[in-house]
């Protein structure tokens, strides 16, 4: 009864068959991925496919990174391929992310929507279609990867750092996590500026002045990063602290200034917006 079930909500939380015949007869394998996306989208998020434009961001339709981490594992099933949510930050549009589809796996999306150059049958439920191509797919893919020689390389961390409020680094945080301790804290008096614009406040409300307090935030050497003084002083506290727990987090790998002279390495970088940029434009 228990596996009955499973399969109906699987089967339930993708299109029929007979929709998706009906939308994409005639259409080129690009429209097809487009479809498949704005599907996703639709069904995870709960908003009209019709409304989804192709060219704006996936964060303006209300993604977190919850539900990116759902919509990675959703295509992932769709195509039986293994995606992951990272790949959202590099192609943020329906258009470029259809377009990475179409290019890093020009051979699957061949494969999943056409057979011997004949379009599949949309009719088989897209489950099943998957279960169909899987060993054509998986044979073509390990031939590939014989005569190229590519394996999976495996991921490990390596280096690590971090500020948090009342810790200075990833070994404090464990101990204050250890101790249970409380970290929200009132002002500290190199705030009582804030302090001070907070008890003027036109309607006289009480603010809440309690905060985790990062220590540190004013200790950074913009030379050492070939940074001047000056644009220092307008920087967002934020990114002076990436520029040095980046910095500490290679340290701590053990890589030193000239490991990455001769070759290319990725950042990826989550943040929100913040506030600074309007209280320096206020001075």
């Amino acid at each position: 009864e228990e596996t009955r079930t499973k399969t109906e909500v699987k089967r339930a939380a993708l299109p029929s068959g007979k929709g998706r015949r009906a939308e994409m007869s005639g259409w080129n394998i690009k429209q097809c991925v487009i479809w498949e996306l704005k599907d996703a989208i639709s069904q995870i998020l709960k908003y009209p496919k019709e409304k989804l434009n192709i060219d704006e961001g996936l964060g303006d339709f209300g993604f977190d990174s919850i539900s990116l981490a759902e919509f990675a594992d959703v295509l992932s099933e769709r195509y039986e391929l293994e995606i992951t949510p990272d790949i959202f930050f590099g192609y943020p549009t329906i258009e470029r992310l259809s377009q990475y589809f179409l290019e890093r796996y020009s051979d699957e999306m061949q494969a999943f929507y056409h057979e011997s150059g004949k379009e599949v049958s949309l009719t088989t439920p897209p489950e099943n279609r998957g279960q169909k191509i899987r060993k054509s797919r998986s044979e073509k893919l390990g031939t590939k990867q014989k005569q190229t020689g590519v394996e999976k390389e495996p991921i490990a961390i390596i280096g690590m750092s971090g500020r948090f409020p009342d810790a200075r680094n990833v070994e404090e945080l464990w101990f204050l996590l250890h101790e249970g301790r409380e970290v929200i804290s009132e002002a500290p008096y190199e705030r009582v500026e804030w302090r001070e614009s907070q008890n003027n406040t036109e309607d006289r409300k009480e603010v809440n002045k309690r905060f985790g307090v990062i220590p540190g935030i004013s200790e950074f050497e913009p030379q050492f990063f070939e940074i001047s003084p000056r644009e220092a002083m307008n920087m967002d506290p934020r990114q002076r602290l990436l520029l040095q727990e980046t910095w500490k987090a290679l340290e701590d790998a053990g890589y030193g200034s000239k490991s990455f002279e001769d070759e290319k390495i990725g950042m990826f970088v989550g943040i929100e917006d913040g506030d600074y940029k309007l209280l320096v434009d206020e001075e």
